[in-house]
């Protein structure tokens, strides 16, 4: 039998004690704050209580538990893996949904991944009824709407969608799934193009395909300076340049660069979730 649904004054009454380090009362209240489901931000929002930064950071950590467990219960794969999803968007929407709300801090007030992506869509429609393809890709990534990041390490906050919408830095792959997401809102023909250290997007126009790198501004790349980029790459990895990534290959991507990432951190729980995830997603898992 279900317990009362959490309030601002039963979170009240555990942030009182958040800045006890009796392992007692931490494991008390960590485990009062699994009714909580991992996420505190709109009680937050709402209550009187208004914790000091470090305080924050431990309250994240004590959700932390029930975030994995809400992301296990809520992560169901077709039977066949990712190869299942085929071109399932909502789907595989749905599936990035969940990451981000794993991925979230618990604590900060942002907009769920669907909400902000309706409201990037509607913010950039404009711009892709006047200009088509390269208009949208300019707006989103040549704009500063959206911020890359530039340091090249392996951090789990880049692919954390939600964030990246609200201002966080994210690398190609990540700006490229939020440009992939609002284009088949918009119904714009753009693809995206996965291979192993890059990510590109594609649309086409009268010329002839254009391929940008979501990290450079919207700006194209030049098509002899790919074609050198990969030539060492092996015959059938040069082929995955000439089709579109299907929303199974990018869901098994970010579950892959999430695993890695947590390992370098040496985030050994989470990074062992992550592989499981990684698991589900393959042939005969």
């Amino acid at each position: 039998m279900k317990g009362p649904l959490p309030t601002a004054e039963s979170l009240a009454v555990l942030l009182r004690l958040i800045d006890d380090e009796t392992p007692e009362v931490r494991q008390s209240v960590a485990g009062a704050l699994d009714a909580f489901s991992g996420d505190v931000s709109e009680l937050l929002h709402e209550g009187v209580m208004k914790p000091s930064g470090d305080d924050l950071k431990v309250l994240s950590s004590l959700l932390q538990p029930a975030r994995r467990e809400r992301l296990r219960r809520d992560w169901i794969v077709p039977a066949g893996g990712a190869a299942s999803l085929a071109d399932d968007w909502d789907a595989f929407e749905a599936m990035l949904r969940i990451l981000s709300d794993y991925l979230h801090d618990g604590v900060t007030l942002r907009q769920p991944l669907g909400d902000a992506l309706d409201l990037l869509a509607e913010e950039l429609e404009p711009h892709y009824i006047e200009d088509g393809c390269a208009g949208l890709c300019k707006t989103l990534l040549g704009s500063k709407r959206l911020i890359a990041d530039r340091k090249g390490e392996m951090d789990p906050k880049l692919l954390d969608l939600a964030a990246v919408i609200a201002g966080s830095p994210s690398n190609s792959f990540g700006l490229g799934l939020i440009l992939l997401l609002v284009a088949r809102r918009l119904e714009a023909d753009i693809s995206g193009v996965s291979l192993p250290g890059a990510f590109f997007c594609r649309y086409g126009t009268e010329q002839g395909p254009i391929l940008l790198d979501p990290t450079a501004g919207g700006r194209p790349v030049d098509p002899a300076e790919f074609t050198h980029r990969i030539r060492r790459y092996p015959r059938e990895i040069r082929m995955l340049a000439g089709r579109a990534a299907t929303t199974g290959e990018l869901l098994l991507r970010t579950t892959e660069e999430l695993a890695t990432a947590f390992a370098v951190l040496n985030l050994t729980e989470d990074a062992e979730l992550m592989e499981d995830l990684v698991d589900s997603l393959l042939p005969g898992a």
